[in-house]
């Protein structure tokens, strides 16, 4: 039997159907693969697949290498935005005709470093509270005193949260920091891959048509540098979704929805 090469991991998918028929043709789209940030869990997709399945949209939710409990990591494979991409290529292959790719912080940078090697698979890019920009300074010293420790502590999980969620009941902070419990051989590897970032000639080769969701009170990614980012390509748009921060998709579940239907619907319209 052939064996998947050393540099690519086997990851879980959690694929989805609609959740009832439509009046459109939508069931018919390419699927949405949902792609989740640093230290976080496929949890948090749950509000904004809810809304893509009500619409129409099957949708796949992929845990990114080492990020589905019990994930054993294939020898050789080093934690790099590339070898992430390359896994999650595997995935899109299983569909006839290109995906659509929407990717959350990093799962931003693991989107667009796989529509720039395979765009033959990538019907379109969704950027969810991420544009390729130097990393918050705040984050990056907070990230590089955890790797030198070798562990994430509590008051470091304390400021993440805070800056990504805000306030939190007790329960979708359980729920939403079991990223944090997973082994620092995965936190600590994608952490560094998260905070250097795409490369910088990356953005350059999508060819795929790009939205970029920023929620206007974003602490990690400013307005400023969401706008810099589209105004550089024609094949780029910005929604700023106001009343949300980072994870804008959890936020405003509904208005991320609407805001990736549109661009969906928009961008696969012939040109004039």
């Amino acid at each position: 039997m052939l064996q998947e090469p050393p540099a690519v991991a086997a990851l879980h998918v959690d694929m989805r159907l609609p959740t009832a028929a439509v009046s459109t043709d939508l069931p018919s789209q390419p699927p949405v693969l949902l792609l989740h940030g640093w230290a976080s869990t496929s949890a948090y997709w749950e509000p904004l697949a809810t809304e893509l399945l009500d619409a129409g949209r099957t949708v796949w939710i992929v845990d990114l290498p080492g990020y589905h409990r019990g994930d054993v990591l294939p020898p050789g494979f080093q934690w790099t935005l590339e070898a992430a991409a390359d896994s999650v290529a595997a995935v899109a292959v299983r569909n006839a005709s290109p995906v659509h790719i929407a990717g959350h912080s990093m799962g931003g940078s693991v989107a667009l470093t796989l529509a720039a090697a395979n765009p033959e698979l990538v019907a379109s890019v969704a950027l969810i509270g991420m544009v390729p920009a130097p990393p918050n300074e705040v984050f990056r010293s907070i990230l590089e005193s955890q790797l030198r420790q070798g562990f994430i502590d509590d008051a470091t999980r304390a400021k993440c949260m805070k800056a990504w969620f805000g306030a939190l009941s007790p329960e979708d902070h359980r729920l939403l920091s079991r990223g944090f419990e997973l082994p620092f051989e995965v936190l600590g590897p994608s952490g560094l891959a998260a905070m250097a970032g795409v490369a910088a000639d990356v953005p350059e080769k999508v060819t795929a048509p790009t939205l970029v969701i920023a929620g206007v009170g974003d602490r990690l990614r400013s307005p400023e540098q969401a706008q810099a980012f589209v105004a550089a390509s024609p094949l780029r748009r910005l929604v700023a979704i106001p009343d949300a921060g980072h994870s804008v998709h959890w936020e405003r579940p509904r208005a991320c929805a609407l805001a990736l239907g549109a661009f969906w619907n928009e961008s696969r319209q012939p040109p004039a």
